[in-house]
């Protein structure tokens, strides 16, 4: 059984399709990694925006949620409102797109800590 020649860009990238107008390929093009740069800043703004009106508002079940959705990991006895922002804002910071495109941004969707934005990232499906 023969696997099926996929598409090759000018670069000799495989081509695997396309998304609000910009062609996917492995390896990535610059396209994809200025889209994702330009989404990534919108999404991250959001989640910023939250995590501060919630540690404004002093609702500490709020900046869990975020902190939890950004680090991957709960918080115990003994951190109080500020630890937990802090140590959110600074994973913020740090968070790479992949974590972000399949595991932050759906679940503060879901809480209904940010609004879908028109555009995500790009190029992490399989």
């Amino acid at each position: 059984m023969s696997k099926t020649k996929l598409p090759r860009d000018s670069k000799n990238r495989v081509i695997l399709g396309t998304e609000y107008g910009i062609t996917i390929t492995r390896p990535w093009n610059e396209e994809m990694y200025k889209h994702n740069s330009k989404v990534s800043e919108q999404m991250k703004a959001a989640i910023e925006k939250a995590l501060v009106k919630a540690y404004k508002d002093e609702d500490e079940e709020k900046v869990t949620i975020i902190a939890r959705a950004i680090n991957a990991y709960g918080y115990g006895h003994g951190m109080d409102i500020s630890d937990i922002y802090e140590d959110a804002d600074n994973g913020l910071t740090n968070i790479s797109d992949h974590w972000l495109d399949d595991n932050t941004w759906p679940d503060l969707i879901k809480a209904g800590l940010v609004k879908q934005i028109p555009q995500l990232l790009i190029g992490f499906k399989k």
